[in-house]
């Protein structure tokens, strides 16, 4: 299905202009409201288009959660992603793990077997010595868990941009902000 009202396609799902709307009224409504840009702007336009983004990449895991049998209540970690803790992940990944409590659980099962080498966290070790003067063996658990986090991290960001680029079809209007194919692009990576 195609046509007016549609914004973008999450495999057989539709993101709607309303659900959109929706969106964009509740964070003009919400804390951060006098940050947003003013309605009819270039950058408000923007805005619309990252909302999408969110709003696709909350389906391209809402789609992963019901395909792996998972639900909110089955992360390990179940309240612990706060916008900030997040952030750390960046981008919409960290919006989506902020906002999406189901998200968790499918990043624990997809972060599941990542490791890191003994090597990996002795050179951090080695290379850190100001953030880590105490011994090694005293330092190296919480070395170990910080670097497989920021491994868990990436490998989670890598695959949910993989499977949103494999799932989801934008509508003309609805593209990245970033899309040089519209005249409002101004966001650079």
């Amino acid at each position: 299905m195609t046509g007016p009202g549609m914004a973008a396609h999450v495999g057989a799902r539709t993101v709607t202009e309303e659900a959109v709307e929706a969106r964009v009224t509740a964070l003009r409504r919400g804390p951060l409201a006098s940050r947003l840009p003013r309605p009819g702007t270039a950058d408000a336009r923007n805005l619309r288009r990252w909302v999408v983004q969110l709003l696709t990449y909350e389906a391209v895991v809402e789609d992963a959660a019901a395909s792996m049998g998972l639900t909110a209540e089955q992360s390990c970690r179940r309240g612990e992603f706060s916008l900030s803790s997040a952030l750390g992940t960046g981008g919409v990944t960290a919006a989506v793990l902020a906002s999406l409590p189901v998200a968790t659980a499918v990043y624990d099962r997809i972060t599941a077997d990542i490791t890191v080498a003994p090597s990996e966290v002795r050179a951090y070790y080695d290379r850190n010595r100001d953030q880590h003067p105490g011994p090694y063996d005293t330092s190296r658990p919480a070395i170990t868990e910080e670097l497989r986090r920021a491994a868990a991290d990436r490998h989670f960001t890598l695959w949910l941009e993989r499977r949103h680029a494999t799932t989801v079809t934008l509508h003309p209007g609805f593209e990245h902000p970033a899309d040089p194919r519209h005249a409002d692009a101004t966001h650079r990576h």
